[in-house]
């Protein structure tokens, strides 16, 4: 299944004609919800067939996702963030979360897997980059592009940002219970870190969070970056299953050794040091 019109739903998301009246209308909603609400969500993004063969593979490769850190912080990928700052340990940048995931990194899922395909595919560029408004490219990290996160019974993530300033996931397979994605859009901007409402919302209130029960087949453009967010505890045998497809506006764009380490396991390093 290498055609596109048999993965991607096109009568409900014009993907494959975006310069069109109805193409340019799809781009303005997508464009306008990230706006108000910070997320988009397209239910039913691919086919069912498409579907259940991304989950097949994904289940196929699911036993390769390394752990990595079990506690972190909201500012997890900025880990100088706290560095010079007189703070206390309550503060938002010392406020360690549970987190328990596992990832599969990109050189783990095979370039023939349909959903490589789908992520290196012209048309999901095309497309992201119009969502962007500049030119998009896959992240050129050989670790980091593309992933797999798994989260087994009591699987969960912690209150985070992410690095990147919008972020697509693709949920593949969903638990019996739980994983509920939870989100505080735009509590943070470039100008203010905002450490004020970040510290309410780990302490428990809810006045600025919102929900995304996800479903198998969503995709979801999300503004990570300037959005608190966290996935809920996954209750009963199903894993959750969500592929990550790292897009980035810098062609050249990757990831730190040290990060893909941590995320990925100690094999990384001796895969880096194999290649010197």
């Amino acid at each position: 299944m290498t055609n596109l019109s048999q993965v991607i739903n096109f009568e409900q998301y014009p993907i494959d004609s975006l310069d069109s009246p109805d193409g340019l209308e799809f781009l303005r909603q997508i464009k306008e919800e990230l706006e108000k609400q910070g997320s988009c969500v397209l239910s039913r993004f691919v086919t069912d067939e498409a579907l259940e063969t991304l989950a097949a593979e994904a289940n196929q490769v699911a036993h390769l996702g390394y752990q990595g850190p079990t506690m972190a912080t909201p500012y997890f990928f900025n880990y100088n963030i706290g560095k010079g700052l007189d703070v206390d340990e309550n503060h938002p940048v010392n406020r360690q979360g549970k987190r328990n995931l596992r990832q599969v990194a990109t050189d783990l899922i095979s370039p023939d897997h349909l959903l490589s395909k789908l992520y290196r595919s012209e048309m999901m560029i095309y497309f992201i980059s119009k969502v962007l408004g500049q030119e998009a490219y896959c992240n050129k990290d050989r670790y980091q592009s593309l992933n797999i996160s798994v989260m087994d019974e009591g699987g969960c993530q912690q209150w985070h940002f992410d690095s990147s300033p919008m972020v697509t996931t693709l949920l593949l397979q969903e638990p019996d219970t739980g994983g509920v994605f939870e989100y505080a859009p735009g509590i943070r901007s470039d100008e203010d870190e905002n450490f004020d409402v970040v510290r309410d919302v780990l302490d428990g209130q809810r006045e600025n969070v919102k929900q995304l029960s996800l479903k198998r087949g969503n995709l979801s453009l999300f503004r990570g970056h300037y959005s608190l967010h966290r996935v809920t505890e996954v209750a009963g045998p199903s894993q959750r299953l969500q592929a990550i497809l790292g897009y980035a506006t810098d062609p050249n764009y990757e990831g730190s050794a040290d990060s893909s380490v941590l995320h990925y396991g100690p094999r990384i390093a001796t895969l880096e040091s194999s290649m010197l």
